[in-house]
């Protein structure tokens, strides 16, 4: 990795360039470096359990841990480069053989998640980001107990006034990865809309 960010390999910085200025334009990259060199940091330790400045996505708790974790940040964007890269020669091997991939789009996303502790404002959670309602199904013909999942619910209202621009976004950059899409659980999503 030092000898890439040396500019050892001219071709694999200008690709890693565009890579990163693509998804900085998908909003994702960024949060996600950042909340994967926290979880370094933090041993694995939930968002929630981390200092209140950077639980609560503080500017300056931010801009201060981010100077701290550059390299290690770096290394995440890069590593999400080679990732996309790589998939990238997956789905045109595919594609040359005629095959289509499909990607699943699961409905809701985990609590400890890049998602949940950068969009807090579009989950039903608590000011201090703990779960207020979680996800599940009630007693059914499938489960005498009904289940309970785990997940943050969505603050719908909160979706709606932005237009869904979130689940556009999250819809467009799974598309752009495979050729069709199944949405888990797709009849809980339906009732939501």
């Amino acid at each position: 990795f030092l000898c890439f960010e040396s500019g050892g390999f001219p071709e694999l910085a200008a690709g890693l360039e565009r890579f990163a200025d693509l998804a900085r334009r998908a909003v994702w990259l960024d949060d996600w470096a950042l909340y994967a060199s926290l979880k370094r940091v933090y041993a694995g330790a939930s968002w929630l359990d981390w200092d209140q400045g950077l639980r609560d996505r503080q500017p300056q708790a931010l801009a201060v841990r981010a100077a701290m974790l550059a390299s290690e940040i770096r290394f995440e964007i890069f590593c999400q480069f080679l990732f996309f890269r790589q998939w990238s020669a997956v789905r045109r091997a595919a594609e040359s053989r005629g095959i289509r991939i499909l990607g699943d789009v699961s409905i809701y996303v985990a609590p400890d998640s890049a998602d949940t502790w950068a969009n807090r404002h579009l989950f039903d959670l608590a000011p201090d980001g703990s779960l207020l309602a979680v996800a599940g199904v009630p007693p059914d013909y499938f489960s005498a107990t009904g289940q309970l999942w785990g997940n943050p619910l969505y603050d719908w209202e909160a979706l709606a006034a932005d237009r869904y621009a979130w689940w556009v976004l999250r819809l467009r950059a799974t598309l752009a990865q495979v050729d069709l899409i199944r949405i888990d659980h797709f009849r809980g999503f339906e009732a939501y809309w």
